[in-house]
């Protein structure tokens, strides 16, 4: 039997409720947008809404970033290394 079978058995990983941070880039490209589409200031001679898109890229990749550095510290490497080789076991009974 798997570690999968027995979730007690697994080791306890931290909190992942970082992952919310995921919310951020929506909230930036989609609730947000409303509001920046009347700015007419042009920084850059760059349409400000055009200049918040680039910005929200920016801060995206920021995001990912801290949020896969965050998942590493809660053990989710080792838990997702757990999973593929249950799931590479099991795969290879069927077979």
């Amino acid at each position: 039997m798997t570690s999968l079978d027995h979730p007690e058995q697994a080791p306890r990983r931290r909190s992942t409720a970082h992952r919310w941070l995921l919310v951020i880039p929506f909230i930036w490209q989609v609730a947000l947008i409303p509001l920046v589409n009347d700015v007419q200031a042009a920084p850059l001679n760059i349409p400000f809404p055009m200049l918040w898109q680039m910005l929200g890229i920016v801060a995206t990749t920021i995001v990912i970033a801290v949020v896969f550095r965050l998942d590493r510290a809660a053990g989710v490497d080792d838990e997702e290394r757990r999973f593929v080789a249950a799931t590479e076991a099991t795969a290879g009974d069927k077979a």
